[in-house]
């Protein structure tokens, strides 16, 4: 994923963006404590193959502290655009990374974008 990121004086915001036609196996990787905003997702047309997108907090404590945060079946009610935002705050400790991940069997295009807070 490219990686821009924009100072104030209370923290970094980064944008992490990811494109394609193949397989979506995006992470973001936290360097220090990190607030995950947002993910947002176009895909060039609907696709049709029954997959589910997945969101897992990749823990670097190690694989049993691993948890999967959201997850849709693309295909259902033909999504193109999906915005998916924590429904409370969701952080990222040093070493942690956010794994979003899609099988995209029907090679859809897609602009994949996710927003976080580095915290100082």
């Amino acid at each position: 994923m490219a990686t821009s990121r924009t100072n104030t004086s209370e923290a970094i915001y980064r944008l992490d963006t990811a494109t394609g036609a193949a397989a979506i196996a995006a992470s973001v990787a936290a360097i220090k404590a990190t607030r995950v905003l947002q993910a947002a997702l176009h895909l060039s047309l609907a696709p049709t193959t029954s997959e589910s997108l997945t969101i897992t907090i990749n823990s670097a404590t190690g694989a049993a502290y691993d948890t999967l945060i959201y997850t849709l079946d693309l295909s259902t009610g033909s999504t193109i655009n999906l915005l998916w935002q924590p429904s409370a705050e969701l952080w990222l400790m040093p070493g942690d990374s956010l794994d979003i991940a899609w099988a995209n069997t029907d090679t859809r295009t897609y602009g994949l974008s996710v927003v976080t807070k580095e915290v100082y």
